[in-house]
């Protein structure tokens, strides 16, 4: 996946200014969950995507086909949609297992390997979430994380992605590898199209204290 030329309506420097957002706040995520599992995580470059929300599904499934993990959680505050962790179904285990403690007796791994994905995902999104926000001069508030799985359309559906031209989406596409485990996962940031104008509008504002 790369840079959507059409994608909000930006310009080149308000995407470039998206893309090292993106990459910030990927690299808060990483450390709060090296943080977490208490070891290392090499996190790859962001592939930073700007899409209508009709070009969601197919970009997704090109880049992870089959099933998929979702944790997914509702935005509030500047920005209206939805923030999700997505990630093939075969990255659940591996990641759940780096991050639950040391001599989980196999009978209980199972049941808490949900809870230990909606963990994750809360870390790696309000990580990246609120260092973008921090950044923009923006509150951003997200609800509790809920873990979906499924493939395609109805999966986002469920997410509460709006897959319509319309609507508006940021793929960061970043492959993390919690040693000895390579997990793949695509963080996704769906907004409605008024959020789109406000993201556009913060982008531009962001850039004139940059540059002040």
């Amino acid at each position: 996946m790369g840079i959507d030329p059409n994608g909000f309506g930006l310009d080149e420097l308000e995407r470039d200014a998206l893309t090292e957002l993106g990459n910030i706040g990927v690299g808060r995520a990483s450390t709060a969950l090296s943080r977490m599992i208490g070891g290392p995580v090499v996190i790859s470059v962001p592939m930073v995507s700007l899409v209508p929300g009709d070009r969601v599904c197919g970009l997704l499934q090109s880049a992870m086909p089959g099933e998929l993990i979702a944790v997914t959680e509702c935005l509030s505050g500047a920005f209206l949609g939805s923030a999700i962790l997505l990630m093939p179904e075969r990255s659940g285990l591996p990641l759940a297992a780096a991050a639950l403690p040391p001599g989980v007796p196999k009978e209980d791994a199972a049941e808490l390997v949900e809870e230990a994905l909606a963990e994750v995902g809360n870390i790696v999104l309000n990580s990246c979430l609120s260092s973008m926000g921090n950044l923009l001069g923006v509150a951003v508030g997200t609800t509790l994380p809920q873990v979906l799985r499924g493939v395609g359309d109805d999966l986002l559906e469920r997410c509460g992605v709006a897959l319509t031209a319309e609507a508006q989406a940021i793929l960061l596409h970043v492959t993390f590898r919690t040693p000895p485990h390579d997990v793949e996962g695509t963080v996704v940031l769906a907004l409605d199209a008024g959020s789109a104008v406000e993201l556009k509008a913060a982008i531009g504002r962001y850039i004139g204290r940059v540059l002040a």
